[in-house]
């Protein structure tokens, strides 16, 4: 029950009012339809001529799927590392610049009756309104590969239709040109960067010689190849301190052997004349003949050099057999000079009976004072060979000292650049690794350029082609008009409200 307020002159009463039920409703209708048939009619005829005056739009969508590498990329690693979005996006910005759109334009006349009365901007970007790029799906399967849609939207559908195919192609061949040309900057930038480091090892190998050059001898890795150097030379100097010793040692058994065969010499009785070999006595003139005392040295001379022979080799040698021969046939030579030009006749005041023993007995004392002479030649041959030996020990004993003093003096003067070459050594370790890494990196981009350019690294390919629509996607007819009805009976009814119609009390 409502109450309504009534005015009087004896003030202000509360005039009950009943509820509106169902049938207050139905006779407010049914006094007042035309307050809602108008309005629903006009909305349901204005709907129904816009749906039908509007220009159909067919959308025509094309399908395209990633395609993984032929080869697998544990094989060949690809150099162009970008999601698959990412590369739709990069591909979308350009197929959608305005030069590519301005040629879709222009060779499909698109948009005629736009472009007489936009500028080519406004065309071009309700072009790009009208053009869908995206769906991204995982197809799943073995290769789980991703596929993609491009959508194009337009009044005419065989334009669509082929305006979705050029747009398809321009992703494919877009595609195709981006990932070859990544590739490619990829390959040469790495290449550029192998060739910095190929420069960079070469000038650190050339520090390195530089410092080996001035250093010889005096690299670390030297120091146990010169601590052996000094303990061969150390070795050496205490063999030739041992030959030298037995050579002073021989030459003073000579020396003595040389002084007893002169003090026999010495004791000799002097009134005997050196005898010859063939038992003739000398003359005074005889015994100081050249040419005998220089058969007697050469003879000497060779003895004592088969004395040295002997020290060093065997009897076998073949020098030594032809040395004693040589030797021999010398003192031949000389017994036969002896007996052919220095032999003097017999005395003749001596008589027949005594000439007999002093014949036999001057020739042995002759014979006896020859080979004492020879010895002595022989015996100072000898000890002037191993005076000679003991000075050539004593001279390599020097040379080798001071090739030791040199060795040590290297190895005294390493260290003072060690740290600078085992520095050099450091860069060039870090060169040479960075320079075989760059290598690497590099043959496995030029392989990658390789395949990119084979086309069969990760590629695009068509999935479902452009559609030809048969239905027009815009505009939605029926819905159209049952909103332009709704709409009517909604003003309708709200006209109605607004007159505030009345029923029968």
């Amino acid at each position: 029950m409502q109450q309504t307020a009534v005015n009087s002159e004896y003030g202000v009463a509360s005039v009950p009012r009943r509820v509106y039920d169902v049938e207050d409703y139905l006779n407010i209708v049914r006094r007042n339809w035309q307050w809602i048939v108008g309005p629903l009619l006009a909305g349901l005829t204005i709907a129904t001529v816009a749906a039908y005056f509007w220009p159909n739009t067919f959308v025509s969508t094309a399908a395209i799927r990633v395609v993984p590498p032929q080869v697998p990329e544990r094989l060949v690693p690809t150099n162009v590392n970008v999601q698959m979005g990412e590369r739709v996006r990069t591909m979308a910005q350009t197929i959608l610049s305005r030069n590519t759109l301005t040629n879709i334009i222009t060779t499909y006349d698109l948009y005629r009756k736009d472009r007489g009365r936009y500028p080519m901007e406004d065309v071009i970007e309700t072009m790009r309104k009208d053009i869908q790029i995206g769906g991204i799906r995982n197809l799943g399967g073995r290769d789980a590969s991703s596929a993609f849609q491009i959508s194009f939207s337009y009044d005419n559908r065989y334009v669509a239709q082929k305006v979705a195919r050029d747009l398809m192609t321009r992703f494919i061949d877009e595609n195709i040109r981006e990932r070859s040309q990544q590739s490619q900057m990829t390959t040469q930038f790495l290449r550029e960067q192998h060739e910095d480091a190929k420069r960079e090892l070469e000038a650190v190998e050339q520090r390195i010689t530089a410092f080996r050059s001035a250093n010889i001898g005096r690299l670390p890795e030297q120091m146990d190849m010169n601590l052996g150097h000094i303990t061969a030379l150390d070795q050496r100097i205490n063999s030739l301190n041992t030959s030298m010793a037995r050579a002073n040692q021989d030459r003073l058994i000579l020396e003595g052997e040389l002084r007893a065969l002169r003090e026999r010499m010495t004791n000799l009785p002097k009134t005997v004349a050196p005898m010859t070999a063939a038992g003739v006595a000398a003359s005074p003139q005889a015994a100081a003949d050249p040419t005998l005392q220089r058969m007697n040295t050469t003879i000497g001379q060779m003895e004592a050099a088969l004395q040295q022979m002997l020290d060093v080799y065997k009897e076998t040698y073949p020098d030594v057999p032809r040395l004693r021969q040589r030797i021999a046939a010398a003192k031949r030579e000389r017994d036969s000079y002896i007996n052919t030009t220095l032999a003097l006749p017999p005395s003749t005041g001596s008589t027949a009976g005594d000439s007999r023993p002093r014949q036999a007995a001057a020739p042995a004392k002759s014979r006896e004072m020859v080979d004492m002479e020879a010895d002595v030649e022989r015996l100072r041959g000898q000890i002037r060979a191993r005076e000679m030996e003991a000075e050539r020990y004593l001279r390599e004993i020097a040379e080798t000292e001071q090739k030791q003093r040199a060795v040590q003096a290297r190895i005294e003067a390493g260290p003072s650049g060690a740290q600078s070459y085992e520095l050099l050594l450091r860069d060039r370790e870090t060169a040479k690794s960075k320079y075989d890494d760059f290598t690497k990196k590099l043959n496995n981009s030029a392989i990658a350029t390789d395949l990119e350019n084979r086309k069969q690294g990760e590629t695009l390919e068509v999935l479902d082609l452009p559609s030809l629509p048969e239905t027009p996607t815009k505009p939605n007819r029926p819905v159209i008009i049952i909103a332009g009805a709704a709409l009517g009976l909604l003003l309708g009814l709200g006209w109605l409200r607004s007159g505030r119609p009345r029923t029968a009390r």
